[in-house]
């Protein structure tokens, strides 16, 4: 008997592996790449427009309670699942008098009305 010594397999053999199908590799790729795509898709959503409100607030931020609400506004950033849309976010930024809080989610009423308080008092020191 070649490769055998006592009963036990010799170090050739021991490594030596099975063979794997194509569709084994397959299976495995696509559940491997199933459960990638579903963390990333969970960590990687950016909120692009929420975040340049964010940078907005924090260019009016006067005293400690803004930035403590802007803190927090992060904090709801970070964890909201969806952004608002690039419109809205114009029509906060440019003509945030005329502001319809019913197109925002309820979430982010607070931080739309501190933005619309904090440029309302830039306006009056000016």
């Amino acid at each position: 008997m070649v490769g055998k010594k006592d009963g036990k397999k010799t170090t050739k053999e021991k490594t030596k592996k099975t063979p794997i199908t194509n569709v084994k590799i397959q299976e495995k790729v696509a559940g491997a790449n199933a459960l990638v795509t579903k963390t990333k898709s969970k960590a990687g959503k950016k909120k692009a427009n929420l975040l340049k409100l964010c940078t907005e607030m924090n260019k009016l931020a006067i005293d400690a309670v803004d930035r403590e609400v802007i803190k927090r506004f992060r904090i709801l950033i970070d964890a909201a699942e969806e952004d608002i849309t690039k419109t809205g976010l114009s029509a906060i930024l440019k003509d945030w008098k005329e502001i319809d809080l019913s197109q925002f989610h309820e979430s982010f009423h607070p931080y739309i009305k501190h933005y619309i308080f904090m440029m309302k008092r830039k306006q009056i020191k000016k």
